[in-house]
């Protein structure tokens, strides 16, 4: 029997190689264009203050709605990152899946 290739790639299996590639990606973006602004630190932290509170929302309000995001290192990373357009995009992703 021969044994499959798993895809591990740098020690990491490809999904979530993939994973960590896309939001270092996301990451970097977001950094250019705070950076490009008037107020860039200004900038950032508004950005990372609207997801904390929409993912902080979402979180206890969410069941009332039937949508509950849990508190997790990938969504507080994706809200913190992304901001509230992210903590939407969870939702969505969420609703259909």
């Amino acid at each position: 029997m021969q044994s499959r290739d798993t895809g591990i790639i740098l020690g990491l299996p490809l999904a979530e190689l993939i994973f960590y590639g896309t939001g270092a990606v996301c990451a970097v973006a977001v950094l250019l264009y705070c950076l490009k602004t008037d107020k860039p630190l200004r900038t950032a932290l508004l950005g990372m203050l609207s997801g904390a509170v929409a993912l902080t929302a979402v979180h206890f309000l969410g069941d009332r709605f039937g949508l509950a995001l849990p508190l997790n290192g990938v969504t507080v990373f994706v809200s913190l990152v992304l901001g509230a357009p992210g903590v939407a995009a969870m939702c969505i992703l969420k609703y259909f899946l």
